[in-house]
């Protein structure tokens, strides 16, 4: 059993500045700790867009994280973004400079309407091998609206689709995210596609990390729906990131 006080850090949560969360990096560090984590996430939504000195301190505020970190005691941030599928990264240089480099699909950077599940498997491929990225975030989500809701249930390019890129993650050392926010809100049935794809990682010993995706500080290290399903799956607490101090310490 993987117990709630094993888990000592929440691997994706957004505030204010990701503009349509609604708490402050302080006020997610105090829910933090208040619920026994050691360590949060910061990845705000990646934009690249605006003016240059929009873009500016949209980079800057990625590695204030670190700064942060020297006056704080009790939790300490890993800073990140969470970027996005088919966007290219501004200011590259500086941002592989991230440990922590989580990617998900969102629909208003992709033609939706024309994307096949064959062409978003290569952009996952695509943005780990041009940018490093090493997490795939709620690759879950989204699934159902592709090329006119072809995907509206788990058939057989759905399946297709997960077995191929849950091998890619554990052939290339990648995490995939259980995203809390995914199984509570469960658009598109994507809880359905998260029971489907976990035990696939579980069977080749792939890592994952949790993520609350909270954009509220309440919902900060709050995985009562992912504890649930990991236990009820029996996946190996060694295979959690959230319970492996030592492994978090590495992307700070």
């Amino acid at each position: 059993m993987i117990r709630r006080e094993d888990i000592i850090a929440d691997m994706h949560t957004h505030t204010i500045v990701s503009k349509h969360a609604y708490s402050t990096v302080k006020e997610n560090m105090d829910v933090a700790k208040s619920r026994g984590m050691k360590y949060i996430g910061i990845t705000e939504h990646y934009f690249n867009d605006g003016t240059d000195i929009e873009r500016k301190n949209e980079v800057v505020r990625a590695v204030y994280g670190n700064r942060i970190n020297r006056l704080a005691e009790d939790v300490k941030i890993v800073s990140s973004f969470e970027f996005n599928i088919n966007q290219p990264w501004y200011d590259e240089e500086r941002m592989s400079a991230l440990k922590w480099r989580p990617i998900g699909l969102h629909s208003w950077f992709i033609d939706f309407e024309t994307l096949t599940l064959d062409r978003l498997y290569d952009l996952f491929v695509e943005s780990h091998e041009r940018y490093g990225i090493n997490v795939f975030v709620h690759i879950e989500r989204e699934i159902h609206k592709l090329n006119h809701g072809a995907h509206t249930t788990l058939d057989g390019e759905v399946r297709n689709f997960y077995q191929r890129l849950v091998r890619y993650a554990k052939q290339h050392n990648i995490i995939l995210e259980v995203n809390e926010s995914s199984i509570v809100v469960n658009e598109g049935n994507a809880a359905d596609r998260l029971r489907y794809w976990l035990p696939i990682a579980k069977e080749l010993d792939v890592m994952i990390s949790l993520g609350s995706d909270a954009h509220y500080c309440n919902e900060v290290a709050d995985f009562r729906y992912s504890l649930e399903l990991l236990n009820q799956l029996d996946y190996p607490k060694e295979l959690v990131v959230n319970c492996n101090e030592e492994f978090i310490q590495y992307f700070l």
